[in-house]
């Protein structure tokens, strides 16, 4: 029987309180499975190939170096694999637009050395990934580095990566912190930093149930729009439908027009034809009748 997984590792650190390296995971699975492990500045940590390699086998060799913030693939959709990892490591899973060239792949690992392309494969779509939240990871760099909390930069990377605020992930850091700090000096001071940090908390809970209901509104939104775009299209069709019937009864109603007229113009041409006196011939006649006169 498998082993099953584990439940999500979304903490914030390790349970010894040892702060977990936080990773850009590349993968291209397959018969023989590639991957290519860095942490978020890129640095290269582990990269390697093995054939009939599980997700649990993968997810053990991962683990190894630390807790993935990212999951990479050079395919669209993701494979079945990286949908599950994602899942297990509770990590936002990167996926390209389209699936990758091998000129893009190339560029992307220049001066790289692999025993293989699965191995090229899984390097380049975790610099893709990577590239693609550059500016992002620089932009905490540099507020992480004027607040003075450049040793939380994984953390809050990893937070922002996986769907929280910058403004959220930060306060989180800071409650974490004022837990850390060593006892305080008195009681009056060790109520008032309880009660900051459990007005921080109900300020972040208030702020994500926030986020939730504006999300279900916007879900909500979108369903309706959905369907009443439907309902558009059915009603256009109709349209042009019923626009089609009545431009063909126009045709067939000028059709049988033109024909009445014609069969009137031949009947009263005809009528013309038998009303119409021989007056030579009726001369002729008379004449006749009247030579003896």
């Amino acid at each position: 029987m498998q082993r099953r997984f584990s439940s999500s590792r979304s903490c914030l650190s390790g349970n010894n309180g040892d702060e977990l390296k936080r990773l850009i995971v590349g993968i291209d699975p397959g018969t023989t499975t590639g991957y290519a492990i860095f942490d978020l500045e890129m640095r290269k940590l582990s990269i390697g190939s093995r054939r009939e390699m599980g997700r649990e086998g993968l997810a053990d060799v991962i683990s190894r170096e630390g807790t993935p913030s990212l999951l990479a693939c050079d395919v669209n959709p993701a494979p079945d694999m990286l949908i599950k990892l994602a899942s297990y490591f509770n990590a936002r899973l990167s996926v390209p637009d389209r699936d990758m060239g091998d000129r893009e792949k190339s560029g992307l690992v220049k001066g790289m050395r692999f025993s293989n392309e699965h191995e090229r494969d899984a390097a380049a779509a975790a610099i893709r990934a990577f590239r693609f939240y550059e500016n992002k990871l620089r932009q905490i760099d540099r507020i992480l580095k004027e607040r003075n909390l450049t040793d939380k930069a994984d953390e809050v990377k990893h937070l922002v990566l996986n769907n929280t605020s910058l403004s959220n992930a930060l306060l989180m850091i800071d409650i974490e912190r004022e837990i850390e700090m060593p006892k305080v000096k008195s009681r009056e001071e060790a109520v008032i930093n309880l009660d900051k940090k459990n007005k921080q908390l109900k300020e972040l809970l208030v702020s994500n149930a926030e986020l939730r209901k504006a999300l279900d509104i916007l879900e909500d939104e979108n369903a309706a729009l959905k369907e009443k775009l439907k309902l558009l299209e059915r009603g256009v069709f109709e349209r042009l439908a019923r626009d089609r019937e009545f431009r063909k009864k126009e045709i067939e109603i000028m059709r049988l027009k033109d024909k009445k007229s014609r069969k009137k113009e031949v009947r009263e041409e005809s009528k013309s034809e038998e009303g119409e006196l021989d007056i030579e011939g009726i001369v002729e006649e008379y004449r006749g009748k009247h030579k003896h006169l």
